[in-house]
């Protein structure tokens, strides 16, 4: 499969490791999949400029920053026939696919780790922990936002999402082994370090079309709905 990337940062260079017959310059004619890596800022016009030149697109998350501008680009997408993929990238860890949730009143995620630093906690950190609080609790309102602490590094708040009392704690300064936790009064699910490759499947499901872009496209759609709530 012919791929061409756009955005060769921290992240770019590891998508770049999982793509056999890559192409890093424009121009992009002969590719059969686009691969948008760059800060969310820029995602709308690149998307949009590869699905208007009939390429299946691999964007990072989030999408966009705002919900009529991911919407608009999804429609595009359907109207030109080509496939938009946005990388939801943990649920495709094995910890989230095998998992068996139990019924949960609250909820705690944790996120400790070093860098990077290019891309604010929300956009970077918090709309991964809002696709899962979708995914595991189903789809609710967001109500009463308590932010305790919010520096460009570390993130700290409260909320109410439906009946379930919600958490966030993230570091990204942290010195100590890096740390990502899920914790109800049930379980507790530690995705710090994980047991499968879901990049490199997210993108051989893409290239065997095994993907659900009904429920990609709905995920993303409603993330972006909540994390305009902290922007």
């Amino acid at each position: 499969m012919r791929t061409g990337l756009v955005g060769y940062g921290y992240w770019g260079k590891i998508i770049d490791s999982k793509l056999e017959d890559n192409i890093l310059s424009p121009p992009f004619d002969d590719v059969d999949w686009m691969f948008v890596v760059t800060p969310p800022n820029a995602h709308y016009d690149l998307v949009k400029e590869y699905i208007l030149k009939d390429k299946n697109v691999f964007c990072e998350k989030p999408l966009t920053l705002d919900y009529n501008s991911s919407l608009e680009l999804i429609e595009l997408a359907k109207a030109k026939n080509v496939k938009l993929y946005i990388d939801n990238i943990f649920l495709l860890r094995d910890e989230i696919k095998n998992l068996n949730i139990l019924p949960f009143n609250q909820i705690e995620f944790i996120w400790l780790k070093q860098g990077p630093y290019k891309n604010d906690l929300v956009s970077d950190l918090l709309y991964h922990d809002l696709y899962l609080l979708i995914h595991l609790a189903g789809l609710n309102k967001i109500e009463n936002i308590n932010k305790i602490e919010n520096t460009n590094n570390k993130l700290k708040l409260n909320f109410k999402y439906g009946n379930v009392d919600v958490s966030i704690e993230y570091n990204r300064e942290w010195d100590n082994e890096k740390t990502k936790l899920i914790k109800t009064e049930h379980q507790t699910i530690d995705l710090s370090f994980p047991k499968n490759d879901p990049l490199k499947e997210s993108i051989e499901a893409c290239f065997s079309d095994k993907v659900s872009y009904e429920y990609n496209h709905y995920l993303s759609l409603e993330t972006i709905k909540l994390l305009e709530l902290f922007l």
